[in-house]
């Protein structure tokens, strides 16, 4: 019989078995979760991963099981664990934090791993000292580009960004290069805004700009003791609306921030997941920043803009809602309210929201 025919007759015949047996059950894949210990923002990554892994096990009608153990601080336990999950044959594995990255590395395992709760400078140590490994994930990095997106959203007449900084701070130049560099990429000019923390001042410069086209971005991987109660006072004075990288500085005043939270960085590592589940040899990949995806703002920017019309137009990317910062809420922010369908008439749905109100601003 030629090759081709043999081909065809076996799978007649492997289609007769299943056709007379039972119904193939669907494929079951293992993740191992571990951390050195759980806490709510380590939570809160667990859950982004298992919700992007629910959604893909039901798209691709594949049994994705999400285990996760914690090693309760104990870093030797932290290797077994991992081992434990080599040999019940676990597809990938999930470190959260350094201490579970470092001991799921030197366990040894074949096992493509993704690292979660590090920042881009050790995730660069990594690649440079662990080339030979499988180790992939999501690292905390500059968010410039995401600020710059938001800024174009919610003042698309904007040519200048005005960025405070501390003229006393020796380290300032280089960030403020990589930032201006950043800039460019998206068609704006920065000026820097020189800030006195001991002052708690703004300088004299900022009666120079041009609130039709300018406004300020405060980046508090720049300005990290940042007044900005200060800041407000002097920008709405001028009439420049004031951005933020930092939801706490939304809280206390400004406009709106585009912000990291661990619900989303849980997604982006089930995408990473899911992806080598799909095809195991992209477990070599580089790491990729985390995006800052969530939207705060404070109530003065929701009289300002229509945060219903830049919800509907939210890229892919930006997979929470909208939400204005809130003193009572926690912080890092948890999981972000996901958008559902509205109940039918007639169902409860729990007791109504109370408003929440804007921070009173510090008297001066």
């Amino acid at each position: 019989m030629p090759r081709t025919g043999f081909i065809l007759a076996l799978g007649l015949a492997g289609a007769l078995i299943a056709g007379n047996g039972h119904a193939q059950e669907p494929r079951t894949s293992l993740v191992g979760v571990t951390a050195i210990a759980v806490d709510a923002e380590i939570q809160a990554v667990i859950d982004g991963i298992r919700d992007h892994l629910d959604a893909v096990a039901r798209e691709r009608g594949e049994d994705i099981v999400v285990e996760v153990v914690s090693a309760e601080a104990d870093p030797a336990r932290a290797g077994e664990i991992v081992r434990e999950f080599e040999r019940r044959d676990a597809r990938v594995i999930v470190a959260i934090t350094r201490p579970s990255i470092d001991a799921a590395l030197d366990a040894q395992v074949r096992v493509p791993i993704v690292g979660a709760g590090i920042d881009t400078d050790t995730a660069a140590q990594y690649a440079n000292l662990r080339r030979r490994q499988g180790l992939q994930g999501v690292a905390n990095g500059a968010t410039h580009d995401d600020q710059f997106a938001m800024i174009r959203a919610l003042a698309p007449r904007t040519r200048t960004v005005a960025i405070p900084i501390d003229p006393d701070d020796g380290d300032i130049g280089e960030r403020l290069r990589v930032l201006t560099a950043a800039a460019r990429n998206n068609d704006f000019d920065v000026v820097p805004l020189p800030v006195s923390v001991r002052r708690n001042a703004v300088g004299a410069v900022i009666e120079t700009l041009d609130p039709l086209d300018t406004v300020a971005l405060l980046d508090r991987g720049l300005l990290a003791d940042a007044p900005v109660e200060a800041l407000v006072a002097a920008t709405g004075a001028q009439g420049l609306p004031l951005f933020a990288s930092d939801e706490e500085s939304v809280i206390r005043g400004a406009l709106a921030a585009m912000v990291v939270e661990p619900y989303g960085i849980g997604d982006q590592v089930g995408a990473r997941v899911a992806a080598i589940l799909e095809a195991p040899d992209t477990a070599r990949r580089p790491f990729e920043r985390a995006r800052a995806a969530h939207m705060v703002v404070n109530q003065e920017a929701r009289s300002l803009v229509d945060l219903a019309a830049l919800e509907a137009a939210a890229p892919p990317t930006q997979r929470s809602l909208l939400d204005w910062a809130d003193d009572l809420g926690p912080r890092p922010r948890i999981k972000p309210t996901v958008p559902d369908a509205p109940e039918p008439l007639g169902v409860p749905t729990g007791e109504p929201p109370v408003p929440r109100e804007r921070p009173p601003v510090p008297a001066h």
